[in-house]
């Protein structure tokens, strides 16, 4: 077999997940309709290393007056020498209602269920207060404040607490068909200071065509108490292609 076939053969098209990141990526047109993303991706890797990593998820969201909805659900699975190193499903959905000119109230549900993280299930609802600093045809940024409560079982032990909520969007549209986007979120635990959750995202979209988008963006999904002998980061950089229909 020659080296090169011997050594490495890569194929690899990755496409975005939704992370953390499940957050809104751009506000649809007010029009009523359902606006939806499709994120496909395959990695596989042979040679020294063999390794595969398979994504989906899917995006949807529709504006109507002043009520604003998204949700999203998104899976990914791996394996690297025949081991499994990643078994993920992330899912948001949110509702906003606009009021009293840039202000703004909604609902907010985050679930995690991740296999390496010891996070059996994770479910999060929170009610929120916010208002939008910047809000034209080129920049959005807006703040938003809340309280809720949070469901889990980690690391084999169910728990059930209150939680607040602090959460930042920033949209800058570069040109027609190209996008800078960043959110933050941070669910700081009220019974515990030291157990706090952030979720941040920042990335670059570009319409290729009317239905086709590339992205690139990082993800980090901080836990400040995560479960025993586990990573308080899991970070994902990631570059793909969207379907938009």
């Amino acid at each position: 077999m020659p080296t090169i076939t011997r050594h490495l053969l890569l194929f690899s098209l990755l496409l975005p997940l939704t992370s953390s990141a499940h957050d809104e990526k751009s506000s649809p047109p007010a029009d009523g309709q359902w606006h939806s993303n499709l994120d496909l991706g395959l990695t596989i890797a042979k040679g020294n290393t063999d390794s595969l990593m398979v994504a989906a998820g899917i995006q949807t969201q529709k504006k109507q007056g002043p009520n604003a909805l998204f949700g999203s659900l998104s899976y990914s699975y791996g394996e690297e020498d025949e081991n499994k190193t990643t078994d993920e499903t992330l899912a948001k959905a949110t509702w906003k209602h606009q009021y009293a000119g840039e202000n703004f109230y909604g609902l907010r549900f985050d679930g995690r269920r991740d296999t390496f993280a010891k996070i059996d299930y994770r479910m999060s609802l929170t009610g929120s207060l916010g208002h939008y600093l910047l809000n034209s045809d080129t920049h959005l940024l807006s703040l938003e404040f809340g309280l809720g409560g949070t469901f889990e079982e980690k690391d084999s032990t169910e728990d059930n607490y209150a939680h607040a909520l602090v959460a930042q969007h920033f949209e800058y549209l570069i040109s027609q068909d190209t996008k800078f986007y960043q959110n933050f979120s941070w669910f700081p635990r009220l019974d515990d200071g030291q157990d706090y959750k952030i979720i941040f995202e920042a990335g670059l979209e570009t319409d290729l065509t009317d239905t086709i988008a590339l992205k690139v963006f990082l993800s980090d999904q901080y836990e400040n108490a995560p479960a025993e002998d586990k990573e308080k980061n899991d970070i994902k950089l990631i570059t793909g292609i969207a379907y938009k229909f």
